[in-house]
C-alpha cells in the first residue's frame, strides 16, 4: 500500500559547491541542521550589488547543498521508492550515495524521483545541489533552496501515477438534479507481467457518506501504463461554488488478485467554469464578477519558503475584502495553496513562464545586458512543465482557468503564435473542461501589428495586463476590441492595483496612494457594468519581495503589507467588493500637532448609503455616493440617496484641531456604523494578540503587536523597536512591520513597528511551553504563553 511520508526534517545545509559534496563518504558533520521548507536568500543581508538586483530583491543567491542520512532495512522487495520534491529553487541535481538520481532546471514545479534502484541496505545518503547561481534570472524575488515541502514515497510495483487520477465536472442537468462526472485513472506498472486490476472510483460527502460509485476492470502491460476513462452521475449534487466551495471526496483505489494495491484521496469539487463572449464569466451557469488579486509566492519575512499559516492569514484578508479570485504570478504555487483556495472560495488562474524562447531584462541599469530565466530552457522543457502543472493542479475545483504566459514578448512575432497554439494545445490535451488565457501587455501598443491581433484572437480567452494604458483606451478600456471582435472572451488579467506604504500621508505618500484609487475607480465602474468583462485580477494582492528600487526590499502596490496588515486602499475595496458587510474607514489619521488650523483632506472608505461627518461634535457635512448609477425601466423610483460626488469615495476639507473626528454611516436611513480617530498621545501600552496559543510542533503562531496610548488608544504613527525573546519549547521566526524600507534581517530579535503595527512569527520546536515575551523602551513588557502538543503524524495524497 502507498505511504506518503512528509520528509522535511533533519537535513543538513551548507552555502558552498564542492562536487566532493555529492559522495557518500563526504563528512558533514560541521555542516548547519535544519528543517525545511528553507531559503537561504531570506537569512543573508541584502546587498545593493547583489548579483540578483533589484527585480530580485538584491538577494544573495549562490548555490548551496542539502544532504540527508536515512535508514532503508530491509531494501525494498515488491516495491518502488520515490523522493518527491514541492519546489526548489532553482537549477537542482538529485544524488543518492553519490549516483546521479535526478534533476530539474525550472523552479516551480513539483517532481518525483525514484531512488529504488540506487538503494543500499542500511545508511543512505540524499543529496541536494542548487544552483541559482546565474544571476539575474527574475523580474522579482525567487528566493533559493529546497523552499517547499519533500515526501518520501513508497509504493507498490503497480501503482496509480502522480497525478494519476484527474476528475472533472462534465455537466449540469437542473432538470434531473444531476451531475455528470467523468474521471482519467493513469496506472504504471513497474512489474514484468501484465496485470489485470479492480478499479473503483467512490465519492463521499463531507459527512463521510458514499453518494457515487463506479467499478472498472482495467489490464496493465509488464513494465507500461494504462488508462481508464470512466463517467457516472451524482444526484442531488452540493455544488463548488466562490460562495459555498462544497467538497467531496474521491477515493480510487486498486486491487490485483482480490487484494488492495493502491488508493488515493482525492478531495474534488463539483462544478463547471466557463467564459462566455457576452455573459462574462460563468460558474455553474451564473454570471459571477470575478474580483481578483494577483499574487507572487513569497511569504514576506520567511521568503520563498512556503507557509500555510502565512497564507491563510493572507486569504483571509482577502476574502474578508471581498475578493473572490487569486492569479498565480507567474508561475505555479504550492499544492497547499490551492488547497486552501479550493476550501475557501477563490476563483484561480494558475499560471506558468514569465518567458517563452526569449530572455527578458531582469534589472533596471540600462548598461546591464545580462539575463537569465527560463527562456533559457523554455525550448527543452516547455511541455514538460506544462504538464507538470496540469497534471499537478488538475483537480482543483478553484482553478478556473490556465494561463501559459506572462507579457511574453513572442506576442508580438508569429514564432509566438505558434508556440502559442502548440501551448494551448496540449492544455486542451490534458484537460477538456478548463479554457486558457495568456496575460497579454501590448493589445494596441504603439506600433501593435496585426501579428499582435492573431496572437490574442488564437486565444481561448483574452488576458487583458493593464487595459487602459494605451492612449484613449484610459478612458474606453476594452470598448473598441468589442466592437471590432464580438466574439472574443474578455478578462482583465492584471490591471492596477491601489497600494502605498502603510500610514504614509506625507504629501508624496498620500498623493501616490490615494491617485491610485481613483485610476481603479474608473476602471471599476467600467468592469462592474459591462457583462462581457468577467473581472479583474488587480496587482497585487499582498505586498511582495523583490521589483524594488535601493533602498527599497520590495513592491508596494497591494492593499495588504507583506505582514498582511490592512492599507487604507484595503477598505476601498472592502467597501464595493464585499456587500456583505458594513465599511466605514476614514483617512487619515488625526495626529497632526502643530499644523492647528491646516485644512486636511478627509478621505472615507464606505458602503453606506451616506455619511455624516464631525469634528469634536460638530457637524462638518453629509457626503453620499451611488455605484452602479442606475437608470428607469417601468415606472419612476424614488432614490433618497441624493449622491454629492461621481466618486467611489467621499471627502471633505477640515481644518485639524485636536480631538475627534467622528463619522455616522446610515443605510436606509438608519445608523449601520461609527468610525472614530482621535488625537492620541504617546505609546504608554503594548498589545500582542496571537491567532492561536495552542500548537504542534513545527506549527506556527502569527502575533500582532500593537501599542495604545494611555487612555486606551491606539497609536496609528508609532514607530518604536520592539524586542522579542522566546523561552522554552519554540523560537522565533521573524518579525515584519510590512516596511519595504526596513533592511535589517527578519530573523533579528528586534524590529521597528510600522505605524502602529508589527507583526511575530513563532514556531513551536517541541511539546511542552514557550514563553514569548515583547519590550520597548519606557513601556511594560507584554507577554504570551504558548502550549505546544503532541505532532500529529503528516502524510499527503
Amino acid at each position: 500500500m502507498r505511504q506518503i511520508i512528509n520528509w522535511n526534517e533533519d537535513w543538513k545545509f551548507c552555502l558552498d559547491d564542492q562536487a566532493c559534496f555529492a559522495t557518500y563518504s563526504y563528512d558533514d558533520i560541521q555542516w548547519r541542521s535544519l528543517d525545511l521548507p528553507h531559503d537561504w536568500d531570506s537569512e543573508l543581508e541584502l546587498s545593493k550589488d547583489a548579483p540578483s538586483g533589484a527585480g530580485g530583491g538584491y538577494a544573495a543567491a549562490g548555490t548551496g547543498w542539502y544532504r540527508r542520512h536515512f535508514e532503508m532495512s530491509p531494501l525494498p522487495s515488491g516495491e518502488r521508492i520515490f523522493i518527491a520534491f514541492d519546489g526548489i529553487y532553482m537549477d537542482c541535481t538529485i544524488y543518492l550515495n553519490g549516483q546521479r538520481a535526478g534533476s530539474r532546471e525550472y523552479g516551480y514545479n513539483a517532481f518525483q524521483v525514484d531512488i529504488t534502484d540506487k538503494l543500499r541496505k542500511g545508511e543512505n545518503l540524499l543529496a541536494v545541489r542548487v544552483d541559482n547561481s546565474h544571476q539575474p534570472n527574475s523580474r522579482w524575488y525567487t528566493g533559493s533552496g529546497i523552499y517547499r515541502n519533500v515526501w518520501l514515497v513508497r509504493t507498490g510495483l503497480l501503482h496509480i501515477d502522480f497525478g494519476g487520477v484527474r476528475c472533472y465536472t462534465e455537466g449540469l442537468f437542473p432538470e434531473k438534479n444531476q451531475a455528470s462526472l467523468s474521471v482519467r485513472t493513469f496506472l504504471r506498472n513497474h512489474g514484468q507481467e501484465k496485470n489485470v486490476v479492480c478499479l473503483r472510483h467512490e465519492i463521499f460527502d463531507e459527512s463521510g457518506m458514499s453518494v457515487s460509485s463506479s467499478v472498472s476492470t482495467l489490464s496493465v502491460p509488464g513494465g507500461g501504463q494504462e488508462e481508464s476513462l470512466i463517467r457516472f452521475s451524482i444526484d442531488t449534487p452540493r455544488l463548488w461554488s466562490n460562495e459555498d466551495p462544497f467538497l467531496y471526496t474521491l477515493v480510487t483505489t486498486v486491487t490485483l488478485n482480490h487484494m488492495e494495491v493502491d488508493r488515493i484521496s482525492t478531495p474534488i469539487g463539483i462544478r463547471t467554469a466557463l467564459f462566455h463572449p457576452d455573459k462574462g464569466f460563468l460558474l455553474n451557469g451564473n454570471p459571477v464578477k470575478i474580483k481578483g488579486m494577483c499574487l507572487h509566492h513569497d511569504c514576506g519575512l520567511t521568503g520563498a519558503a512556503g507557509h500555510m499559516e502565512i497564507w491563510k492569514r493572507r486569504l483571509t484578508a482577502l476574502k474578508d475584502m471581498g475578493c473572490n479570485g487569486i492569479r498565480c504570478a507567474h508561475n505555479p504555487p504550492a499544492a497547499e495553496f490551492l488547497d486552501l483556495c479550493d476550501q475557501m472560495g477563490f476563483l484561480v488562474v494558475d499560471e506558468i513562464f514569465d518567458e517563452w524562447l526569449t530572455v527578458k531584462k531582469k534589472s533596471p541599469d540600462p548598461a546591464d545586458e545580462i539575463s537569465y530565466g527560463t527562456g533559457c530552457f523554455f525550448g527543452r522543457y516547455a511541455e514538460t512543465e506544462l504538464c507538470s502543472m496540469l497534471r499537478r493542479d488538475f483537480n482543483h475545483p478553484s482553478v478556473i482557468l490556465w494561463s501559459i504566459g506572462n507579457e511574453i514578448p513572442e506576442q508580438a512575432s508569429r514564432e509566438g503564435v505558434k508556440i502559442l497554439q502548440r501551448l494551448q494545445d496540449i492544455c486542451h490535451r490534458e484537460d477538456p473542461s478548463r479554457m486558457v488565457t495568456c496575460a497579454c501587455d501590448n493589445i494596441t501598443a504603439a506600433g501593435a501589428s496585426c501579428t499582435l491581433r492573431e496572437f490574442e484572437n488564437t486565444l481561448d480567452v483574452v488576458g487583458y495586463n493593464y487595459v487602459g494604458r494605451w492612449r484613449k483606451r484610459a478612458e474606453t478600456f476594452y470598448e473598441e476590441d468589442r466592437t471590432l471582435y464580438p466574439e472574443r472572451r474578455f478578462l482583465g488579467s492584471e490591471n492596477p492595483g491601489a497600494g502605498g506604504l502603510r500610514g504614509d500621508y506625507s504629501d508624496k505618500g498620500f498623493r501616490d496612494s490615494f491617485q491610485a484609487v481613483l485610476t481603479h475607480q474608473a476602471l471599476w465602474r467600467y468592469t462592474a457594468t459591462h457583462d462581457f468583462v468577467a473581472g479583474d485580477y488587480l496587482w497585487t494582492g499582498v505586498d511582495y519581495l523583490g521589483e524594488s528600487r535601493w533602498p527599497y526590499r520590495g513592491a508596494s502596490f497591494a492593499p495588504l503589507d507583506t505582514a498582511c496588515f490592512p492599507k487604507d486602499s484595503f477598505y476601498y475595496f472592502r467597501s464595493l467588493w464585499n456587500e456583505k458587510e458594513i465599511t466605514l474607514h476614514l483617512l487619515p489619521h488625526w495626529n497632526w500637532k502643530g499644523q492647528e488650523g491646516i485644512f486636511k483632506q478627509i478621505i472615507c472608505y464606505t458602503n453606506c448609503d451616506e455619511v455624516f461627518l464631525y469634528c469634536n461634535g460638530r457637524l462638518v457635512g453629509r457626503r453620499a455616493y451611488v455605484c452602479p448609477r442606475y437608470g428607469l425601466e417601468d415606472e419612476w423610483i424614488d432614490d433618497n440617496r441624493s449622491p454629492t460626488t461621481n466618486d467611489l469615495h467621499l471627502s471633505w476639507d477640515v481644518p485639524y484641531e485636536a480631538g475627534e473626528l467622528r463619522a455616522e454611516g446610515f443605510r436606509n436611513g438608519k445608523l449601520a456604523a461609527v468610525r472614530v480617530i482621535s488625537t492620541t498621545g504617546a505609546a504608554a501600552n503594548l498589545t500582542a494578540c496571537p491567532d492561536r496559543t495552542n500548537l504542534h510542533p513545527k506549527e506556527l503562531t502569527l502575533i500582532e503587536i500593537s501599542c495604545t496610548d494611555g487612555q486606551g488608544r491606539p497609536v496609528p504613527d508609532a514607530s518604536l523597536p520592539i524586542h522579542c525573546q522566546v523561552e522554552g519549547c519554540a523560537h522565533l521566526t521573524g518579525m515584519d512591520g510590512g516596511d519595504p524600507r526596513d533592511l535589517s534581517l527578519y530573523g533579528n530579535d528586534t524590529r521597528k513597528m510600522l505605524a502602529g503595527h508589527l507583526l511575530a512569527v513563532v514556531q513551536a520546536d517541541r511539546v511542552g511551553r514557550a514563553l514569548v515575551t515583547f519590550s520597548a523602551e519606557g513601556i511594560a513588557d507584554v507577554t504570551v504563553t504558548l502550549q505546544i502538543h503532541p505532532a500529529i503524524p503528516t502524510s499527503r495524497v
